[in-house]
This record gives C-alpha cells, sequence and structure tokens, in this order.
C-alpha cells in the first residue's frame, strides 16, 4: 500500500488494486461517484460510454481528522477527494463531466477552488464556453503532479483528466455553498479540446462538435508561499492551520483577482 500521510496530512493510503484506504479518525461526510454511462454525454465516443455502469471517478466530500472536528466548526469550506481508475472512455483518457462553479449569491462571481495532487499526473483544462455554438475564445490546461497546487478561477468552464497509466487522485478546498453547473458541457458535448490516447501517448485534438476552437495553451504552475500553497505543504495541513482564514477568497470570490493578480493575464475570461 502506498503510504499518503506525509503528502496529504492525513492517514491515508492507496492500496494495490487503486482504492483509498482511510486511516483510524478519518470522516468522510460524503461518498458520490460518476459512472461511465453518465459521462456519455461529454464523451468524444458516447457508445463507449454509454450503458456502461463501471464508476469513473469517486468523490470524498467534507473529508476531515476527527480530532479536527471541533476546529471545523463554523468553518465555511471543507476539503475533499477525488479518485480515478486508470481507465478510457474509448480512445478518451477518463475525465470528469466538467462543470462552472456556481457564484456567490452577494457578489455574482463563480466561487474559486484550490486543488492538490497527491497521486499521479492530473491535466486540468479551463476554457470559456459559448453553449449556443458551441464555441470558445479562450482554452488552456495545467498539468500538476503530486504535491503540486492548482488555482481554479472563477468563470471558466473546467474539468480534470487522467492521462497516466495509473490512478489519479487529488484534493480540494471549496466553500460549502458551491455547486456544479454541469448542462453547459452537457450541451456542448464536452469541452473545447478532448483527450486521446494516440501510439500509447496522450494528445489534444480538437472537439468535432465545436464552431471555433482556439489554440491550447499550457500554463505552467507556480507557489504562492505566502498563502501557504506551496508543493512542500500539504493542503489539509494548511487548511486547518488556518481553518481558511488564509483563503477569503474562497468564500468572497470578489477577492480573487487581487489575491491573484499574476494569474489575470492567463486566466481571465
Amino acid at each position: 500500500m502506498l503510504d499518503l500521510k506525509s503528502l496529504s496530512g492525513l492517514p491515508l493510503g492507496l492500496d494495490d488494486a487503486g482504492q483509498v484506504v482511510f486511516g483510524p479518525g478519518v470522516v468522510v461526510e460524503e461518498t458520490k461517484v460518476r459512472l461511465f454511462d453518465e459521462l456519455a454525454p461529454v464523451a468524444l465516443d458516447p457508445e463507449a460510454c454509454r450503458g456502461n455502469h463501471e464508476v469513473a471517478y469517486t468523490m470524498y466530500n467534507g473529508v476531515y481528522r476527527q480530532g479536527d472536528a471541533t476546529r471545523l466548526a463554523g468553518v465555511p469550506m471543507r476539503y475533499e477527494l477525488t479518485l480515478f481508475p486508470s481507465l478510457r472512455m474509448g480512445r478518451e483518457f477518463v475525465k470528469t463531466l466538467g462543470h462552472l462553479h456556481s457564484p456567490e449569491p452577494r457578489s455574482g462571481i463563480d466561487y474559486p477552488e484550490v486543488c492538490e495532487v497527491l497521486v499521479g499526473t492530473a491535466h486540468i483544462l479551463f476554457q470559456t464556453l459559448d453553449v449556443s455554438g458551441p464555441s470558445a475564445s479562450v482554452a488552456f490546461y495545467v498539468e500538476a503532479k503530486a504535491g503540486e497546487k492548482v488555482i481554479i478561477p472563477p468563470g471558466l468552464d473546467h474539468l480534470t483528466i487522467n492521462p497516466g497509466p495509473g490512478p489519479l487522485l487529488f484534493s480540494d478546498v471549496v466553500a460549502l455553498g458551491v455547486t456544479g453547473v454541469y448542462d453547459r458541457f452537457k450541451t456542448a458535448r464536452g469541452a473545447v479540446y478532448l483527450e486521446v490516447a494516440e501510439d500509447g501517448e496522450p494528445r489534444f485534438i480538437p472537439n468535432p462538435a465545436y464552431r471555433a476552437v482556439p489554440p491550447l495553451k499550457k500554463v505552467t504552475l507556480k507557489d504562492y508561499p505566502a498563502l501557504h500553497l506551496t508543493r512542500d505543504e500539504p493542503l489539509y495541513t494548511a487548511f486547518m492551520d488556518s481553518r481558511g482564514e488564509r483563503w477569503p477568497f474562497l468564500t468572497d470570490p470578489g477577492q480573487f483577482w487581487t489575491t491573484f493578480p499574476d494569474l489575470g493575464a492567463v486566466f481571465r475570461p
């Protein structure tokens, strides 16, 4: 079994079957699964998913150490985990359904999110989306490996892909009020780019359902030491140390672009 305690900040492991093993005292408030059949509307080859009731990925929401329960009381954020197996959707690598975050009621700005890869490699694709086309004017992705943090900004539809030969496990911290808006990608028949296996290697191809496809750019990740968002500090540890108070932009999205002015030129739609 792969011991993830030092990397995650929680007593977690990944067993030989690629399943998460929760150590003593770890609480999981909610477990949800997404089946391949549910991914058919966003797949390059819908028939590769339709009728397939195998689990494409599992979401563990509200994860914490029982001993931290009192400290988390009243904290308007939660820590989550998502696990992908190393499976395919026909030619495509397994991916999330994709979504836009719901808006924060006061500002009307979509909630942001902070993610961290624990096992494997993640490709997270971001885009603008006009569902009437469908079309996109901006598209880019980041590649994140174990320990690396990814900032999910407001205003962009996004999804996560597992392009690796093994499982992918990532964590995130998000405001309690966040929900995903999934119908946009369903209407567009997926993201503007799809990642497929070509001669055994991952490759992005334009989605043939789109009327307009911009160039796909790769963005380099960076650390934010002042926010304790670095590859050397587990996301759960940083979250618990301040109970999320270092990251007010997660519950007040109006603070996002002043917190991350360097991301504006790349991320802002």
